[in-house]
């Protein structure tokens, strides 16, 4: 099953405990990984790959960090695991997320666009979110290249890959507000319905400031979670 925003909040919320072979396990395989064919086969896998990423993206070698990511979109899109088949659609959106998040570093149009392509030819089912933060990406690109139609699209699609998630909603909402067209209410509404820490974000928003009534609306639906709102976004800045 493709872990959704709660999921991943739950999980993160949760302290870490390591396993207790771990340091065991660590100790054995430490001077195996200096074989040569095993350094490669570590390397090439979905970890070994994703540990290169990260070390790209943390040196700011964004370029380089998506082209291994989209390299790893290739190398797994027909992938099959024999012993953990329901990781593959789990890992190969993974990369997708870690090239959406490694190419919004920078303006390099072809590589975006081999990230889009790749990923509305992706593995179904089109759900979790690391899909839906994909194609918020792409309907951030989208906008801010003045192609609003794909824009809102994209973002629809982001909307229903994880319908925990109340980001693609306020986008959805502010898109019906800036280009004045959908409905900018409803979706705002279901964005504060998701998470209530949304409308102290859309109360302070430029753009929705501009419509005093919206902002009323939702002050008065939701005049309960107005306090609980702005607690708990104060509490994340400063945490």
């Amino acid at each position: 099953m493709s872990l959704t925003s709660k999921d991943i909040e739950a999980i993160k919320s949760k302290p870490f405990k390591e396993p207790r072979l771990t340091k065991t396990l660590l100790a054995v395989l430490r001077p195996l990984v200096k074989i040569p064919p095993i350094k490669k086969l570590i390397a090439e896998s979905a970890g070994g790959l994703s540990g290169r990423i990260f070390r790209l993206q943390e040196k700011k070698e964004y370029e380089e960090a998506t082209q291994v990511a989209i390299y790893a979109l290739v190398k797994y899109r027909n992938k099959k695991s024999r012993f953990l088949p329901f990781m593959d659609h789990h890992n190969w959106w993974q990369f997708m997320k870690y090239g959406v998040d490694s190419a919004s570093h920078m303006n390099n149009e072809n590589l975006r666009e081999k990230l889009v392509t790749y990923a509305n030819a992706g593995i179904a089912p089109f759900e979790g979110y690391d899909v839906a933060y994909s194609y918020l990406e792409f309907s951030r690109w989208r906008y801010y290249a003045h192609n609003y139609d794909e824009a809102i699209k994209y973002a629809e699609v982001a909307a229903v890959a994880d319908k925990t998630w109340a980001e693609p909603d306020f986008i959805l909402g502010w898109y019906g507000l800036v280009l004045n067209n959908g409905n900018a209410e409803k979706m705002l509404i279901r964005a504060v319905e998701k998470d209530p820490k949304m409308l102290f974000r859309i109360v302070n928003n430029d753009v929705c400031k501009q419509n005093p009534h919206i902002i009323s609306k939702l002050k008065s639906k939701y005049h309960r979670l107005e306090a609980v709102s702005d607690t708990a976004t104060r509490n994340e800045k400063q945490s």
